[in-house]
């Protein structure tokens, strides 16, 4: 036990040195500035409506979709009111048959994205 403690005591100097001190003020505006980064970069992606991250085209919406491969769907598209089912694939995208009788679409469930939104919107406002 001696042999510990008087191996303390004469130990290098890097052993009793304390952490470096970070203030409050230093943490908070570092937080700061990450959090205005983000919501920067949000707003930047929304102005550049990049596909998969801004809402749909107006006129244009997918109303069902099937995977029935690695990069080929079957799409059933409505535009302007007529539904239309499409082929995609990785290089091209060909119609197979303009729909005589719509299917129904499910107009009042939100899209996936602005779910969230509203989600992260009333987590925010709730005080």
């Amino acid at each position: 036990m001696r042999r510990l403690l008087g191996g303390l005591l004469f130990a290098p100097l890097p052993v009793w040195a304390a952490a470096p001190d970070i203030s409050i003020a230093t943490m908070l505006v570092s937080l700061t500035l990450v959090l205005a980064l983000i919501f920067a970069l949000a707003w930047l992606l929304r102005r550049l409506k990049l596909p998969g991250m801004a809402g749909q085209a107006n006129g244009i919406r997918i109303i069902s979709q099937l995977a029935v491969g690695q990069k080929e769907r079957i799409l059933v598209v409505d535009i302007n009111g007529e539904q239309l089912v499409i082929g995609v694939t990785a290089t091209n995208i060909r119609l197979l048959k303009a729909l005589d009788s719509p299917m129904p679409t499910s107009s009042n469930a939100p899209a996936p994205n602005t779910r969230f939104a509203e989600q992260l919107g009333q987590l925010l406002n709730r005080k």
